[in-house]
């Protein structure tokens, strides 16, 4: 229905929408899904300021989806195994590097590569490439062939120990890399403005950071675990771009301790091997206390496989909204921990588990003198591709 109003002697339709609180447009717009979001933008430019806004953006992100989104590679998820669960659904990337080691925070997901930074919104289907400075000879420690075996441990190009994450005050997300060997470098990439910074590194006793594990980006600090040698936690402010030393109980550490995002809590998670085969999960309940408390210990005999002397090694994804634990191993199974029966289900039995996948709404800024236009688009069956026109081809795909 339309308004007609008389100005200047002539008639002027008015959308009623027009006069909507933004309030609750912002309400009515949150409730829309992800592909009406995008077509939507085009109604008006006061509809697309607000679905491209920060708070608009930020809100969509705290939604809470009815199912729990899993992001995996897209090596041919008919061969996956997963037939479907209540809490749960794939979302499966399919990219020219997907396979490659990276780095996930909310929803996005960031590939270091030689000479680049690739930053990837599923969501958003954009894809971006930040040049980054020549990358150091890598030591002979981290070329030792055992080494690089273990499953635990994710080696970047370069030998540089990475970070991803939002800095909490501004909400830009960042990347941060890390050298010691041969010589110590530590820089910091803005995604909004493309610009690196310098940072002096961590002196002793984090001059020799543990290269290969993975760090956790929890409220707005990115935190390294280090391991080799001596036991230590390392955390960046990303806001401020000040180190701090964080205290851990000694006796959880182990050359399998992984640390990660758990419910917006800083969490150390390690196996304990036979006879008990154990998951047991550390979580940071006072960041200024330094508080730990076990939030978590799981029986893992029953879904062992191999020799009883072999490693086993498990990862957590998340936690369901009913409190159950979403975990995998090192076979590429994924499993469904139930927190109040105790028992451990298989999901799949061969899927390559990239992270927890969430809607970001957030848009990867251009490069200088690109336009979102200039990524070339097209529709296929598996999905949607992006193209570069300049840095060759990169495919970005996402079947749901």
């Amino acid at each position: 229905m339309q308004t007609r109003e008389i100005m200047g002697g002539k008639e002027k339709n008015l959308n009623p929408m027009d006069y909507l609180v933004t309030d609750l447009l912002e309400e009515i717009l949150l409730g829309l899904p992800l592909k009406s979001v995008f077509r939507f933008k085009t109604v008006s430019k006061q509809w697309r300021s607000i679905l491209e806004s920060r708070r608009f953006v930020d809100m969509r992100l705290k939604k809470v989806e009815k199912k729990l989104k899993i992001l995996a590679v897209g090596e041919g998820q008919t061969k996956s195994g997963f037939e479907g669960d209540e809490e749960i659904e794939m979302i499966y990337l399919h990219c020219d590097d997907a396979t490659e080691p990276s780095l996930t925070f909310d929803g996005l997901v960031c590939i270091p590569k030689p000479g680049w930074i690739n930053v990837l919104n599923p969501s958003t289907r954009q894809l971006r490439r930040f040049p980054c400075s020549p990358d150091h000879p890598v030591s002979p420690f981290c070329l030792n062939r055992q080494l690089r075996d273990w499953p635990y441990l994710t080696f970047f190009p370069g030998n540089w120990a990475m970070g991803f994450g939002r800095d909490k005050v501004n909400g830009c997300y960042k990347v941060v890399r890390m050298c010691f060997d041969p010589v110590e470098e530590c820089e910091v990439l803005d995604l909004e403005t493309g610009e690196w910074r310098k940072l002096i590194p961590p002196g002793p006793p984090f001059h020799d950071m543990d290269v290969g594990r993975k760090s956790a980006c929890v409220n707005g600090s990115i935190y390294w675990l280090k391991l080799l040698w001596d036991f230590k936690l390392l955390a960046l402010n990303l806001h401020t771009l000040e180190f701090r030393n964080v205290s851990v109980p000694h006796k959880w550490f182990s050359l399998d301790t992984q640390i990660m995002n758990l419910e917006d809590r800083l969490a150390i998670a390690k196996t304990k091997g036979g006879p008990e085969w154990e998951l047991e999960i550390l979580s940071l309940m006072d960041s200024e206390e330094e508080l730990w408390t076990k939030t978590y210990s799981i029986t893992l005999a029953s879904i062992i496989i191999g020799l009883p002397w072999e490693h086993s090694w498990f990862t957590v994804v998340t936690v369901s909204k009913l409190g159950n634990l979403v975990l995998y191993d090192k076979h590429k199974r994924l499993f469904k921990y139930n927190t109040k029966t105790n028992e451990i289900c298989c999901l799949s039995s061969n899927i390559s588990v990239i992270s927890l996948c969430l809607e970001n709404l957030a848009p990867l800024r251009s490069d200088s003198g690109h336009h979102p236009e200039d990524y070339k688009i097209r529709i296929s069956s598996c999905g949607l591709c992006l193209k570069h026109p300049e840095a060759g081809i990169s495919t970005l795909a996402v079947d749901r």
